[in-house]
């Protein structure tokens, strides 16, 4: 293995970082194993929105599979759309650093059915940078129904109050109107605002009446024992009209309140005055009230039904004749003896006036509820001989009654029977109701025995009284609280968290006479809470603390934040020292001392007891099994009034302990607090040894670092060493550019000279010398004379290609080279390269040249000339080297790019050489056995390697020795363009 100082400086990162990965451990996978069994909705969002991990419960909650999570859900496959912007909004917010909780969302189903949910979340810090979101999610399908039930009773209420067609309000034990309907303001002509809790009944009296109904009540109250509970009297509308008006009085059952119904029967009234004043009845009851009118003539024992009164009831004047029987046929069976006896009553002077409420049969058979009404009219001898009056169809008002005792029957079924606490209280703290699923929270067997029990709720049920003080004051200036959550005791002094809705009720002065609402138990949401809170922190912790110290201090916070723990200490195990180390003490009484020899059998302690056994320990001197325990283990330091430790487990292994004590209340830990420390015991073994670990790293990452400078400094003296050579490099690249250039073009100057003379020469000697020959010896000498002069120019040809190429290749290096870019049909450039090459073709027999293109093809954008260079290079290489056979040229699309092949049936290229086929003056071995007039440059194939690489294209060769070779590159399309190939 090298040694550090042999290694480079990426090595030596590299390494660095995969003992930081080493280090930072599974934290997730611990999480996820402590969450996953929790009774509750727990997730993680990454910033996009996507699902990256949920526990089982809440798949099973949505009806998805852990495959589905893989596969990918989102927070709108989760989230109903009608909630999916608010939801994206928060995710947004909490992203940012917001603190967002208690949010309402509708959620959504793998099966598409919905439910309410609130969610509790909070932003995932990895690395000092946001990773997404984890948080809570709480279904609060019963509370909705609960509230909805009550928000349908009390709307129902108010419905059947305001559409009963009469006028009607309620008074309080002061005689001021509490509320009235939108009946009562129209016969009044005042508004419900001006009325409700600033007018009294009585100001509804004309002032000239108000002594006589006072002294009427007194009157009926001393004979009855009661208020009247119907009356008729004047009543003074807003206009100054006086009106006469009946009313229907009853209390409110378990109030003082009164509901009164009021019936306008001034037209009723004029109507029977006008009847007893004249005999013209029919004229009269044509323009009677609403109300049927009858008339019964006592003398002559004939009766007078109005047509509304038959009307009532369905029938036509044939059909419902003017007869005592037609009534008398008409009424309930079981009401007629209470009808006969009122009239009797009336008929004998015992009463001046009836009123009574009856059922008479309609027509169809369906039953009419009635009110009846009536009168005598008296002769001068005070003998009745006269009965008359109305007949209100109150059918109506008797269905809403009914309707409104229902639902006031169903409010009560769901208030005994909702699974929420429902109560009302005054705000001196006696409970004035509570159902049974209250008492059943508090750990009262009943609710009467909760209410007789509590007096004073802010000294026997807040955990915190001065919290009360802050309810009181938000209630008043809200009159509303909603999920207002707080700390409270049971009969049992065991404490739970709820979570309150409650609204003020206010009196006639607008005082709150008391409130109400209803409540959850959230203990357990609050836990879950509590502990995700706390395992989030700690593991935040382990990347905001410095050190060690600092992380004991910062868990003893966290710790403190969710139970008592004013004394708190950590102890570590060292295995090699046999000794029990307290890295973290706080104690009101004792100091700490290190425990050695904790493996001797007769070495113990409360601490050492859980180390031994792996199992938290609670204790409480309240408990006589408890004390007979402790003094079996035995306890070093002062004896605590409760004890509460829990092993800290690393991969299975007890490291050591954790714990928290008290020294007054024997009561102060739960089952609750022990839970809450079993989970996140774990959490705080791991950052423990993850700072541990870290404060290692720091120490290796200062010598690591230290050796990197060294390097580093190394490393920029042989860095200035290449800039300096790379200087004399690129000096020398420009040098050879311009002596390429310059040599180039003198040379191609006296070259294009001893190419012409050589052919000049050539041919006045082949005319005028070469036949003067007679001689056969000088004649072979002439003939060679006239091949070497030949050979010249052959030559003088291939060194001014090669002069072309050399200076090609040494402008696109040195990037001076000119591209005249255009749209160009590829299919368009091979035509043209294969025409150019056909004579050289055609003068080979055996070998043919084809082409293989496809109907469309897309363009390319580049030089039309480069890519002609491209081509004929490929085909001339391949006529060179094809003695026989065919060469063809294809092209095809493979999507990315568009592909170019030039393909022989020649003698292949052996595997040693095609690695070094695009080297500059790089010749085949197989050029030895080609004439020399067809011999290349060596540069042909490396100014097609630099065109196509130009372009972002790539050239390759692929070859089979003995039978072939195939030249291609590809060129990338202009997006969107199509075009026709023509061949």
């Amino acid at each position: 293995m090298r040694e550090d100082h042999e290694k480079s400086k990426a090595e030596l990162i590299a390494e660095l970082n995969k003992l930081r990965f080493a280090v930072a451990g599974t934290d997730n996978e611990k999480y996820r194993n402590i969450v996953e069994g929790l009774p509750q909705f727990v997730f993680e969002l990454d910033t996009a929105g996507n699902l990256r991990y949920t526990n089982e419960y809440a798949l099973k909650s949505y009806g998805y599979s852990p495959k589905d999570v893989i596969d990918g859900l989102h927070l709108a496959d989760i989230i109903h759309p009608d909630s999916v912007s608010q939801a994206q909004n928060s995710v947004a917010s909490i992203l940012k650093g917001e603190i967002i909780q208690g949010e309402e969302y509708i959620a959504l189903r793998k099966d598409k059915s919905t439910f309410p949910i609130k969610v509790y979340s909070q932003r995932i810090v990895e690395n000092n940078r946001t990773a997404g979101i984890r948080g809570i999610i709480v279904d609060i399908s019963d509370m909705k129904l609960v509230e909805r039930a009550l928000l349908k009773s009390e709307t129902y209420y108010r419905t059947l109050f305001e559409n009963t067609g009469t006028a009607m309000t309620i008074i309080d034990t002061n005689s001021v109107i509490r509320s009235c309907n939108s009946q009562y303001e129209r016969l009044s002509g005042y508004s419900t605002q001006e009325i409700e809790g600033k007018m009294c009944w009585s100001d509804f009296v004309p002032p000239e009446e108000l002594e006589r109904m006072q002294a009427y009540h007194a009157t009926r109250t001393l004979k009855t024992n009661s208020a009247p509970d119907n009356y008729e009297f004047i009543f003074l509308a807003r206009n100054g009209i006086h009106k006469q008006v009946h009313v229907f009085v009853g209390v409110i059952p378990d109030t003082n309140d009164r509901v009164c119904s009021l019936i306008d029967v001034t037209e009723r009234k004029e109507a029977l005055q006008a009847l007893r004043k004249s005999e013209e009845r029919y004229e009269l009851m044509t323009w009677g009230a609403n109300d049927g009118l009858w008339d019964w003539d006592l003398t002559t024992n004939s009766v007078y039904y109005s047509p509304r009164y038959k009307e009532i009831l369905g029938y036509t004047d044939e059909e419902f004749p003017n007869q005592i029987s037609s009534w008398e046929n008409a009424v309930h069976p079981n009401d007629a003896k209470r009808c006969i006896a009122a009239n009797r009553e009336c008929v004998d002077g015992k009463i001046d006036q009836f009123q009574v409420e009856f059922r008479m049969f309609h027509k169809d058979g369906s039953i009419r509820w009635i009110l009846g009404r009536g009168g005598s009219t008296k002769d001068e001898n005070g003998t009745v001989y006269r009965l008359s009056g109305t007949h209100t169809d109150i059918t109506k008002r008797k269905q809403a009654e009914n309707a409104l005792r229902d639902s006031e029957e169903r409010y009560r079924t769901i208030f005994e029977n909702a699974t929420d606490g429902i109560y009302q209280c005054t705000l001196d703290g006696q409970f004035l109701t509570v159902n049974t699923a209250m008492a059943r929270y508090m750990g009262y067997d009943s609710p009467t025995e909760m209410i007789n029990t509590i007096n004073n709720i802010c000294q026997q049920m807040w955990v915190n009284p001065n919290d009360r003080q802050v309810f009181l004051q938000e209630l008043a200036k809200n009159g509303t609280l909603q999920n207002y959550e707080q700390h409270i005791k049971r009969k049992d002094g065991s404490r739970i968290w709820i979570s309150e809705n409650a609204r003020a009720i206010y009196n006639d002065n607008g005082d709150i006479e008391y409130y109400e609402g209803f409540l959850q138990d959230i203990t357990t949401r609050r836990f879950n809470e509590s502990t995700t809170k706390a395992l989030y922190a700690i593991s935040a912790a382990i990347t905001i603390t410095r050190d060690l110290s600092e992380l004991y201090c910062a868990i003893h916070a966290i710790i403190a934040d969710v139970i008592h723990a004013k004394n708190f200490f950590i102890a570590q195990v060292d295995e090699i020292t046999d000794t029990m180390r307290f890295v973290y003490f706080r104690d009101e009484k004792d100091d700490y001392i290190d425990i050695s020899g904790i493996s001797d059998p007769n070495q113990n302690s409360l601490s050492i007891n859980v180390y031994r056994t792996g199992n938290p320990f609670r204790f409480s001197s309240a408990r006589p099994n408890d004390i007979a325990m402790t003094k079996k283990i035995g306890i070093i330091g002062t004896p605590p009034a409760a004890w509460l430790g829990v092993p800290l487990r690393l991969n299975g292994k007890v490291m050591g302990v954790m714990v928290v004590q008290d020294y007054s209340n024997p009561l102060q830990y739960s089952k609750t607090d022990v839970t809450f420390m079993i989970a996140v015991s774990e959490q705080v073994a791991m950052a423990i040894e993850r700072k541990a670990n870290e404060e290692s790293l720091t120490r290796l990452n200062e010598k690591l670092e230290s050796k990197v400078d060294q390097r580093t400094a190394e490393l920029k003296t042989q860095t200035a060493e290449l800039e300096n050579a790379n200087k004399r490099l690129r000096k020398l690249d420009e040098i050879k550019s311009a002596l390429v250039s310059s040599v180039s073009h003198e040379l191609r100057t006296p070259l294009t000279s001893i190419r012409g003379f050589a052919k000049l020469c050539a041919r006045d000697f082949t005319r005028y010398f070469h036949p003067l020959t007679e001689n056969k010896q000088l004649k072979g000498k002439g003939e060679r004379i006239r091949d070497n002069l030949g050979i010249i120019d052959t030559e003088g040809e291939r060194l001014t290609r090669l002069i072309n190429d050399f200076l090609d290749i040494n402008r696109i290096e040195s990037g001076k080279a000119a591209w005249h870019d255009s749209l160009l049909n590829p299919c368009d450039i091979i035509t043209k390269a294969t025409t150019t090459a056909s004579g050289s073709f055609a003068a080979k027999t055996g070998v043919q040249l084809k082409t293989d293109l496809p109907s469309t093809s897309r363009l390319i954008h580049a030089d039309p000339d480069k890519m002609h260079q491209v081509l004929i290079n490929l085909l001339n290489n391949a006529y060179k080297f094809t003695p026989h056979g065919t060469v063809t040229v294809s092209l095809r699309d493979n999507g990315e790019s568009l592909i170019l092949s030039i393909i022989d049936t020649g003698p292949g290229i052996p595997d040693e050489e095609l690695p070094h086929l695009f080297e500059k003056f790089h010749k085949s071995p197989l050029g030895d056995t080609i004439r020399i007039a067809d011999r290349g440059t060596g540069l042909g194939l490396t100014i097609c390697k630099e065109i196509v690489e130009h372009y972002g294209g790539a050239i390759w060769v692929e070859s089979t020795f003995g039978k072939g070779s195939c030249f291609s590159f590809s060129i990338p399309p202009v997006p969107g363009t199509k075009t026709k190939c023509t061949a």
